[in-house]
């Protein structure tokens, strides 16, 4: 890779939850990217990031809205990995949720300039999304956190690996996965994922189109 801007295609598989019944999707996803850093091996780390992030992460999961009376139920029946969301699984706002996850992983090394997302279940309509678009409003969301940690942010802003939020008994849960080292090593399910949790170092910025979470 290099500084000049390039577009990479990838596909991942989810069971979207609408309205308390259960529907295979897939989605197709293009990012639009830019390199900022001009160290090769860091550009192609974070490249490596966003297609564990794509193929892996967010491959094989339930796609569900918090509010989604089925939520619960999947969470404490079953051992599947879930994508949770402020509001029903539409396209148009998973569009906003895989771009917001897809730049806070590439931690400012690689742009996102854009991200296209269609689906399987979204009638052949390709949904765009980028840093000033009105999708991004769909994740201005209050109290998705109780107190203490009700100034953090939620999982799509983090550049961790997790695609749903819980609070733990060391803080807040980081993920399934962790990110392939400097030094090389393989991406990994973490095999203590489940207790694995940070108190995350509460830094306010404001993403266009989203409201000041520093209140």
């Amino acid at each position: 890779m290099s500084k000049k801007f390039f577009s990479w295609t990838t596909k991942f598989k989810s069971i979207i939850v609408v309205d308390n019944e259960l529907f295979n999707n897939e989605y197709k996803i293009t990012l639009h990217l830019k390199p900022v850093t001009a160290d090769l091996q860091e550009q192609s780390l974070y490249f490596e990031r966003l297609k564990l992030l794509f193929e892996s992460i967010f491959n094989n999961t339930i796609t569900i809205s918090r509010h989604e009376k089925l939520y619960k139920i999947l969470e404490k029946e079953t051992h599947n990995r879930f994508i949770e969301l402020p509001n029903q699984p539409y396209d148009q706002l998973m569009a906003a949720v895989c771009f917001t996850k897809a730049s806070a992983v590439s931690d400012g090394k690689i742009l996102i300039n854009e991200l296209e997302l269609s689906s399987f279940q979204g009638d052949g309509i390709t949904y765009r999304s980028d840093k000033d678009g009105d999708e991004i409003k769909l994740l201005d969301v209050d109290n998705w956190w109780s107190k203490p940690y009700n100034k953090f942010y939620p999982w799509w802003l983090r550049p961790d690996t997790a695609t749903y939020d819980k609070i733990l008994e060391k803080g807040i849960y980081t993920g399934h996965y962790r990110w392939i080292t400097p030094e090389g090593e393989p991406e990994v399910v973490d095999k203590e994922h489940e207790t694995h949790a940070k108190i995350f170092e509460f830094n306010p910025k404001v993403l266009d189109g989203d409201k000041d979470k520093n209140k």
